[in-house]
């Protein structure tokens, strides 16, 4: 609802105006105050030092939003080209549109049985009251509903973007692919410009999508890596006897992970299959030797930079950078888990 525009029967009526408008806004009101609760939380009430990974999960997940609200119009033109592209690779990716929806239905099916499944193997564990047992008693706060806040948005609300990015790297990629195909038909019949002109398409596509969901995305890749990591630690390193507190922590490793594997591996795909479409239009000049000059003009002039999908343009997507950070993650959680154990031992001693 954020890029589509409103449309013309409800901009006729301020009623109907409000009824398209409230669920965008009841969403703002609803980060907000969930952005709030954890702070006023933290400051006035807890003493648990762990929760103020809540408060840095909630503050990137706020940042993300407000980068896909800022480039929402530009997300929106992206989507149109991509259609356009599609119809004019005759590409099917876009055409599908059963496949399509089953796919978007399955997602959708993930995040909501994933949000409820954490919700509630979050409040069975226990661990509401496991930091705050001097609040069990409490009467000025009956429900610490900041978790189940913190839970709905990040399993729920903000998975969308990771779909989206997946859907979008995927399309390209197939775009690609069959411009490679496409491409050995029309050196064929000697038509060098209508290869030029659906690889400028395909390549402007693709730097709008890194324009818009560059930062978005790094932002996201930070955030799932920090709460991997979270899991990751608590589930190993953690002692407890509940095997629901196990549960929840196994569950969040695997729907983070599967989000992480939305992200990295479609882009690197994209990345890689981008790269081979350039090398073919690089090698044109050398199909077309009556037109070598004119065509190498053209290629040095629009397609010499190398384009890329990137996380803020720090690190270019490809396969080994899941390998790098999953390993990272392994290796601190190891040292963190180490230095625990020999400090609780001298503790002991």
């Amino acid at each position: 609802m954020e890029t589509i525009p409103c449309p013309d029967f409800f901009s006729r009526s301020n009623l109907f105006k409000v009824m398209w408008n409230c669920p965008k806004i009841l969403f703002r009101s609803f980060v907000c105050f969930n952005l709030l609760n954890q702070i006023l939380w933290l400051c006035f009430i807890s003493i648990a030092q762990d929760e103020w990974t809540g408060l840095v999960v909630l503050s990137l997940e706020l940042w993300i939003y407000i980068s896909v609200f800022r480039s929402r119009n530009k997300i929106r033109l992206l989507t149109e080209d991509l259609y356009r592209i599609s119809n004019m690779l005759h590409a099917y990716t876009l055409q599908k549109k059963k496949m399509m929806k089953i796919y978007i239905w399955m997602y959708v099916l993930f995040v909501i049985l994933g949000t409820a499944f954490f919700e509630v193997t979050f409040f069975k564990s226990g661990l509401t009251t496991y930091a705050h047992d001097e609040l069990r008693n409490s009467e000025i706060i009956p429900l610490n509903v900041n978790y189940a806040f913190t839970i709905l948005l990040a399993n729920g609300f903000f998975a969308i973007l990771p779909g989206y990015y997946c859907f979008a790297c995927n399309c390209m990629k197939q775009f690609f692919l069959r411009f490679e195909r496409k491409s050995k038909v029309l050196i064929a019949h000697q038509d060098y410009q209508r290869i030029l002109e659906i690889y400028k398409e395909m390549n402007e596509s693709m730097i709008k999508m890194e324009n818009c969901l560059r930062l978005p995305i790094f932002v996201f890749v930070i955030n799932t890596l920090t709460t991997l990591f979270w899991y990751g630690y608590s589930f190993a390193f953690v002692p407890n006897d509940n095997s629901v507190i196990g549960i929840f922590f196994s569950m969040g490793l695997v729907q983070y992970f599967v989000l992480l594997m939305m992200i990295l591996p479609s882009a690197a795909a994209a990345n890689q299959a981008a790269a081979t479409a350039r090398e073919i239009v690089l090698s044109l000049p050398g199909w077309f030797p009556k037109r070598y000059s004119i065509i190498k003009l053209v290629v040095c002039r629009s397609f010499m930079h190398k384009t890329a999908l990137t996380l803020w343009n720090i690190y270019r997507i490809d396969k080994s950078l899941l390998i790098s950070a999953i390993g990272t993650l392994i290796t601190y959680g190891i040292l963190l888990g180490t230095l625990g154990s020999v400090k609780s031992s001298k503790h002991e001693n």
